[in-house]
């Protein structure tokens, strides 16, 4: 068990510069998220909690609830979005693979049986790149992009059960 520590010196640090909307509906800084995601490259174990320091004067208990519900929400917002690109790029990746076994058959097929005629001929050789295709697709859905794409969603879920504290530095 482990946390993450960030130094912050007011409540805006956390939100992008251009939402001026109240806490709760804000967008959350690319630059907060970049600082976290480093933290947590060189964090072997499981980081359990997300420690922001703030100093006394610039905080206020009653925002800081609000700003803890909406990191959570945030968080747990972009865990379900990774989940699913992570599900779509898996079926797609099953499915490419799928056509092109199945493509790569009906060409063996035609070329086994079906050289006597000039139209089957033409399409075994249109199908031949086509299942090439279809496998090279899918295996690299399979083995390079959703490697990224479990890493991410493996992140955001351990965001999503971050316990937040806010302290003062």
């Amino acid at each position: 068990m482990s946390e993450i520590s960030l130094w912050l010196d007011n409540y805006d640090d956390i939100y992008s510069d251009f939402d001026s909307r109240h806490f709760l509906k804000r967008r959350i800084s690319e630059d907060f998220l970049h600082e976290l995601r480093l933290s947590k490259k060189y964090k072997r174990e499981r980081v359990t909690d997300l420690l922001l320091f703030m100093p006394a004067e610039n905080r206020k208990e009653s925002s800081e609830t609000v700003i803890i519900n909406g990191l959570k929400n945030f968080f747990g917002n972009q865990l379900r979005i990774s989940s699913d690109k992570y599900r779509v790029k898996r079926n797609n990746g099953i499915t490419a693979l799928v056509a092109g076994f199945i493509t790569m058959v009906i060409n063996s097929y035609l070329g086994f049986f079906g050289l006597h005629s000039l139209p089957l001929f033409t399409i075994k050789i249109l199908l031949e790149p086509c299942a090439w295709f279809l496998l090279w697709l899918g295996f690299d859905f399979l083995f390079y992009d959703l490697r990224e794409l479990k890493r991410e969603k493996d992140l955001f879920g351990e965001f999503s059960e971050l316990n937040i504290h806010f302290e003062t530095s």
